[in-house]
């Protein structure tokens, strides 16, 4: 049986991948200042990264509630999907870095709340991966806001 540990390797994954891009276009940046804007969202990922391994760490097998597999398969479909829109990035300019960062980080807040939503069933109490659904929602929103304030 699926849990909510197994989407949070998703998330890790996920993340993996979106930190390699950012390592490319840092690692191929000429400009000083680029590199260092691009080193601001590598420590967020980072960040995001082991915020995740430590909630797999805290959640234990009497904690986590199994998740019915036509459900955590959409979730891995539409993680898939997502990982998919993970492309080299060839951006050269901080304004335009910024913009792409806040985009992608958009898409992964709307990817959270669509897989929080496909957790939510009929049943009467809110589980586990619920709330650590809604601990990531949250932390992503605040991060968007941040950006948000870069990109103007």
């Amino acid at each position: 049986m699926y849990d909510i540990r197994d989407v949070l390797r998703k998330g890790v994954a996920v993340t993996e991948k979106k930190r390699q891009e950012y390592l490319k276009l840092q690692e191929n940046s000429g400009d000083l200042r680029m590199r260092i804007l691009i080193g601001v969202f590598i420590k967020e990922i980072n960040r995001d990264i082991s915020h995740m391994n430590r909630l797999i760490d805290s959640i234990t097998d009497s904690i986590a509630e199994s998740i019915e597999f036509d459900v955590f398969d959409k979730i891995s479909s539409l993680v898939n999907q997502f990982t998919r829109t993970i492309a080299p990035i060839d951006i050269k300019e901080r304004k335009p870095l910024v913009r792409y960062i806040l985009e992608q980080e958009k898409a992964t807040y709307a990817l959270l709340v669509d897989i929080q939503g496909r957790m939510v069933t009929s049943r009467s109490s809110v589980s586990i991966a619920y709330y650590v659904l809604l601990e990531l929602i949250d932390d992503k929103r605040t991060y968007i806001e941040e950006l948000s304030k870069m990109a103007n």
